[in-house]
Order: structure tokens, then C-alpha cells, then sequence
């Protein structure tokens, strides 16, 4: 019989939960290599790790203890014990990512007495251990545990982020459309019978993987093919959530411009205002036939806008991140800008946070299409979406510092 624990990390949980004395930090998981693992920079400020790559070897520092990673190797060395290990340590886009089940079960085996893991949870505690300061650690080990704690949603931090400057902690919903039942628009130009629902999954992956990176918690509306209802989906973004972004590809009706339409548009909730932007809206609000349960009578996406004061505080704010994604996206985009837009997308109705929809090119378009198609162009179109969320992310903390001054 499989371990609960084991069994856990197998099926991939979105996050892992670090409690400390110091306050509780939720770490994104990233099974990107096929098991769970999570980025090591990530790990610094509520644990006090530190680590340090030579070749290929990986060594970390946590609690008074020194692990001695193999890259590519399912094992671990602390002391004179070796672990194994469920998954491999590796390296992605410049940033060392251990093992989830290092965390789990190697860090409580080799420091019981401070930690504990919860697998139901997923959630590692770190426990309060008497005479702890008074037991003067190796300096190697103190450094590290003096690194700043990141603050709840809201608060700033000692330091900015080296990569993006930022001071606070955020977390992003990323909801690739579709899925399951729900194809999508079927792709008209993309090879191998891809369609939308699996172009979306793969850049949502992708963005995931570069917020990850800049140290932004994100987590996925869908992780695999399968069918999420449309209020569920934008309802993901709440009290622990700063932003929500929708995936999307675009496709054009049959007529004489269906190929020659192209480029990259980035949606916020608001009325449209254009046929293209009421068709666009029409097209993705169609998954709701799909879905196996009513959504709540003919109440239509605008008069959700008009009826929900609380979500009328972030249509600023999401025009805002749109136009910043679209600036980006479209520097990188071989198809050219089409602008940002606005209508009533379902998706983003039930956000409770700025939410804007990414439509990253069309299908019916050649260029277009084998760009989406490509590993480099997903890659280049999600790293574009998640500079955008950064430089939207700055502003708002720039506003924050500022807003006490302004204040009455």
C-alpha cells in the first residue's frame, strides 16, 4: 500500500502551506518535470534556506542541517544518511527546483524535532523548539535564518525581489479556457488535431511556470483536461488572490477575412461596445452549454456588471492590467495588435479581483496559428503575459506607498 504522504504528492496538490513562527507562506508546486517540486528561492524567507549550485550539485542549507543534491538524481545526502527521494532535483529557466517530497518527508526524518509535515494538508510546520537560540548554530546556518518573512497580501517586505523589484507577496489565478467536453474553437491551423482547450493548457502552464520564477504564487483553474464551470472558474480568485488572467485563442467566423484576421487582444468585463467584441464574448460564453448545471436564469453577463457593486471597485484596475499584458504581449506577438478590448465574458464575472481574458491569437489565421502552436511561441506569449502582470504588480504597489500621503 502506497504512503498517504507518497500518495499526495503522486496526484500533485497546487501548493504547499509553510507555517512558522513567523507567520504561514503558501509555495506554488510545479510538476512541470512530471513530479512535484517546488523553486528553492521560494523557500528562503519563510524557512531560511539558502543554496548553492556547483555543476551538478546542489547544496542546501535549512535549519542547521546541509543537504547535498545530484541533479537528475532521486537522492539526497545529509550527513552521513542518504534519502531517497520521489522525483529529482533540477534546474529551469535559472532557478533550482527541489522535490516536493524532500520537503515532506526528508526535511521532518533529518530535523524531527523542528518540523512536521501534514500530508493532508500539504502543509509543512515549522515547530517551536526550546533553548533554540541559546544552542548558537554554525554561522553557515544562521545567515539564511535571518532572511525577511514575506507578509500577507498587502504588507511590504524588507526587500524587493531581485527579479522584479517586487516587495509583496501576490498570487495569481490562471484559468486556461475550455477543456474537457469543451474544445474550444477546433483550430483550424494547428497540427496534430490540437485545439483550443489544449494550446490554452499549455500556455497557462507556461505562465504559471514564469510567475513562478519571478517569485509570484499562481495557481491553475485546470491542471488537465477537464471541464471547469465558467462562475467556478472566475470564483477561484478571492480572498487570497490578487489577480485572475483567462487563456483564450480567437477565431474568426467563415467569410472572405477569416484568414486574414490576426494578432493578439486582451479582454476586461465591461459592456461591449463592438460586434466583434459581442461575437468574441458570444463565442467563449457558448462553453456554457457544456456545463451540467444552470448558471442562474437569463440574467445576462452585463447585468452582472451592473448589479455587483464590489465587482464595478475592479474594472479600473482590469482595464489597467489588460492594457499593460496587450503592451506586452504585442511586442513579442507576430500577428500584430488588435487592442484592448471589453464585453461581457462569464469567465470574469464571479473574479473578485482585477480579471481580464487573453484572446493570444486566432486559429483561422496560418501565422498566427503556428505560433500559438510552437513550443517558442507559447513560450514567448506567456512570458510577454507575465511581464505584464509584473508591471501591473509594481504600479499597484507604487500606489500603496503613495496612498497614505494622499490620504485625508
Amino acid at each position: 500500500m502506497i504512503p498517504l504522504a507518497c500518495l499526495l504528492l503522486i496526484v500533485a496538490p497546487p501548493q504547499v502551506v509553510i507555517v512558522t513562527p513567523r507567520g504561514e507562506t503558501i509555495v506554488p508546486i510545479a510538476t512541470e518535470r512530471g513530479s512535484s517540486a517546488v523553486a528553492a528561492p521560494l523557500l528562503a524567507r519563510p524557512l531560511g534556506l539558502s543554496a548553492a549550485l556547483e555543476g551538478s550539485r546542489a547544496t542546501v542549507a535549512l535549519g542547521g542541517a546541509i543537504f547535498v543534491f545530484q541533479l537528475g538524481a532521486p537522492f539526497v545526502r545529509a550527513g552521513g544518511v542518504v534519502y531517497g527521494l520521489v522525483g529529482e532535483p533540477y534546474v529551469a529557466r535559472d532557478t533550482l527546483f527541489l522535490p516536493l517530497h524532500w520537503l515532506a518527508d526528508c526535511v521532518p526524518r533529518a530535523l524531527g524535532a523542528r518540523y512536521h509535515w501534514n500530508a493532508v494538508a500539504t502543509r509543512l510546520e515549522e515547530l517551536p523548539v526550546a533553548g533554540a537560540v541559546a544552542a548558537a548554530p554554525p554561522p553557515a546556518a544562521t545567515a539564511p535564518a535571518a532572511a525577511p518573512v514575506p507578509p500577507p497580501v498587502g504588507r511590504p517586505a524588507n526587500a524587493p525581489n531581485p527579479l522584479t523589484g517586487l516587495r509583496h507577496h501576490h498570487a495569481v489565478v490562471i484559468d486556461p479556457g475550455h477543456g474537457g467536453a469543451d474544445p474550444g474553437n477546433p483550430g483550424r491551423f494547428f497540427s496534430g488535431g490540437l485545439v483550443e482547450k489544449d494550446i490554452t493548457l499549455a500556455v497557462a502552464r507556461l505562465l504559471r511556470a514564469e510567475l513562478t520564477r519571478r517569485g509570484i504564487a499562481a495557481l491553475l483553474t485546470r491542471t488537465s483536461d477537464t471541464l471547469i464551470d465558467l462562475a467556478d472558474r472566475g470564483a477561484s480568485c478571492r480572498a487570497e488572490c490578487d489577480l485572475f488572467v483567462s487563456i483564450h485563442v480567437n477565431a474568426m467566423p467563415a467569410g472572405r477575412s477569416v484568414e486574414r484576421t490576426s494578432g493578439v487582444e486582451t479582454y476586461f468585463l465591461s459592456d461591449a461596445k463592438t460586434e466583434d467584441q459581442e461575437r468574441v464574448a458570444k463565442m467563449e460564453n457558448d462553453a456554457l452549454r457544456f456545463e451540467s448545471t444552470p448558471t442562474g436564469g437569463s440574467r445576462g453577463p452585463v447585468d452582472f456588471i451592473l448589479k455587483d457593486l464590489q465587482l464595478n471597485e475592479y474594472l479600473r484596475e482590469s482595464a489597467r492590467l489588460a492594457e499593460l499584458v496587450q503592451d506586452k504581449a504585442v511586442a513579442v506577438h507576430p500577428g500584430g495588435d488588435r487592442g484592448v478590448q471589453q464585453a461581457g465574458f462569464m469567465v470574469l464575472t464571479t473574479a473578485r479581483r482585477p480579471a481580464i481574458l487573453v484572446e493570444t491569437g486566432f486559429a483561422t489565421n496560418r501565422t498566427d496559428a503556428a505560433f500559438l502552436g510552437s513550443s517558442l511561441g507559447q513560450h514567448k506569449i506567456a512570458s510577454a503575459i507575465a511581464d505584464g502582470i509584473v508591471a501591473y504588480l509594481l504600479e499597484f504597489e507604487r500606489k500603496l506607498v503613495a496612498a497614505p500621503a494622499g490620504g485625508p
